[in-house]
C-alpha cells in the first residue's frame, strides 16, 4: 500500500503528524514510500486534503452524533489551525463561525463526550485526542462499560502503581481497532472528493474511494489511537521489577497483550515483556519465538502487499469488510494466507536489523 498511501504519506508530513507514532504494520503507510522532499503545506496534495477532511468534518458535526463529534475534531486538529474552513461561513448547530479551530475543536469534543452515553468507539476516540480532562474522563467512561479491559486503564494513565493494582482483573486489551477503522471509512466515504481532490490524491495511480477512505482511516488511526505505553514499559523494565509484587503485576500485564490483544503492536509489546520478563530460559525463547514470529508475518505482509495493484489497498480493503475478521492479527494472517506465505519463519531466521 505504499505508492497508494504516498498522498497521505505526502500529507501527514505536512501536517507534522509524528512517523515515530506509527505502529507496525501501519508504520507502512507513513514510512515505506518516503515523503517527497519537495512537499509542503500548500502543495496539491495538503490542500485536496485540507478541503476534503475540513467539509467531512463539517458533515459530521451536522449529524449533531457523538461519535461523528469527536472524528470532527480529529479531523479538524489535524489540518492547519489557522485555515478557514470550506464551510465555516455555514454557521453548524454545535459552534459558532466566529470560533477560532481550537475553540470549535473543543467544543466539539465537549458535545461529543456530553452525549457519549455507552458508545465505546466515541469514548476510545475522545481518550486518544484533546485535552488530557477530556482524555482522562473518556478513558473512565470506557473502563466503566469494559471494566476487564486493560486498554481504557492505559488510556486513563496516573499512578502507575494503581495502574498496576487495576490491570490485575484485566482480561484483554482491545482497542477496538477493526471497529474504529470500519466505521471511519463509512464516515469519511460520506463526503465525496472533488475531481481536483481525486487528481491529488491518486497521485497518477487508479482512485477507488473505498480504498482511499480505508487507507485513511487506517493512518489516522495509527496516528492517534494508541495510547502511551511508555510508563507502562519504564515500570515493567527488568530493573524496576525488583519486587515480588511489581513483577507479578507486570507478568500479568505481558500475558494479556501477549494473548488477548486485537492489535499486533499490542501482542508485540506483550511478548516482549514476557521476554524480558520470564523466569526461566525456557520461558525467554518461548517469548522471543513468538515475537520473531509477529514480526515474520508484519514483514511478509508488507512485501506480499508491493506485489499486489496499488500496494494491496484493493486486499486491505476487501479484508477490512469482512466483519469475520476480528482483529488485526486475524487480518494479518488471511492476507498472507492468500499470498501462499507461511505464517512461521523459517528455521533459523531471525528480524532484520
Amino acid at each position: 500500500m505504499a505508492r497508494s498511501a504516498c498522498a497521505l504519506a505526502v500529507l501527514c508530513s505536512a501536517l507534522a503528524l509524528a512517523s515515530a507514532q506509527a505502529q507496525a504494520p501501519y508504520a507502512r503507510f507513513d514510512a515505506a514510500t518516503e515523503p517527497r522532499t519537495e512537499a509542503a503545506p500548500g502543495d496539491a496534495v495538503a490542500g485536496a486534503w485540507q478541503g476534503w477532511s475540513q467539509r467531512s468534518a463539517a458533515a459530521l458535526v451536522a449529524t449533531g452524533q457523538p461519535r461523528e463529534l469527536a472524528f470532527a475534531a480529529l479531523l479538524r486538529g489535524l489540518g492547519e489551525q489557522d485555515a478557514p474552513s470550506p464551510d465555516e461561513e455555514t454557521p453548524s448547530r454545535a459552534v459558532s463561525p466566529a470560533t477560532s479551530p481550537a475553540t470549535q475543536v473543543a467544543a466539539w469534543r465537549q458535545a461529543a463526550a456530553a452525549r457519549a452515553g455507552d458508545d465505546v468507539l466515541a469514548h476510545a476516540l475522545l481518550a486518544a485526542t484533546g485535552d488530557a480532562q477530556t482524555r482522562v474522563r473518556a478513558a473512565q467512561r470506557w473502563l466503566g462499560a469494559e471494566p476487564q479491559n486493560l486498554a481504557p486503564l492505559l488510556a486513563r494513565g496516573g499512578s502507575i502503581d494503581a495502574l498496576l493494582a487495576d490491570a490485575r482483573t484485566a482480561r484483554g486489551f482491545d482497542l477496538h481497532m477493526l471497529d474504529q477503522l470500519r466505521w471511519m471509512q463509512a464516515a469519511l466515504l460520506r463526503t465525496p472528493v472533488t475531481a481536483a481532490e481525486r487528481t491529488a490524491f491518486a497521485d497518477g495511480e487508479d482512485f477507488v474511494p473505498d480504498e482511499h477512505a480505508a487507507v485513511t482511516a487506517a493512518a489516522l488511526w495509527n496516528a492517534v489511537v494508541l495510547p502511551d505505553l511508555e510508563p507502562l514499559l519504564r515500570a515493567c523494565a527488568a530493573s524496576a521489577t525488583r519486587d515480588p509484587a511489581r513483577l507479578r503485576d507486570c507478568r500479568h500485564v505481558a500475558e494479556v497483550m501477549a494473548n488477548r490483544s486485537d492489535t499486533m503492536v499490542g501482542h508485540l509489546i506483550g511478548v516482549g515483556l514476557q521476554a524480558q520478563l520470564a523466569a526461566s530460559p525456557a520461558e525467554r525463547a518461548a517469548a522471543q519465538s513468538q515475537e520473531r514470529r509477529l514480526h515474520w508475518q508484519n514483514l511478509e505482509w508488507g512485501r506480499a502487499s508491493a506485489a499486489l495493484p496499488r500496494d494491496g489497498a484493493g486486499q486491505f480493503t476487501r479484508l477490512l469488510a469482512d466483519v469475520t475478521i476480528r482483529t488485526e492479527s486475524e487480518l494479518v494472517e488471511r492476507a498472507l494466507q492468500d499470498a501462499g506465505v507461511a505464517l512461521d519463519p523459517p528455521a533459523g531466521w531471525q528480524v532484520p536489523r
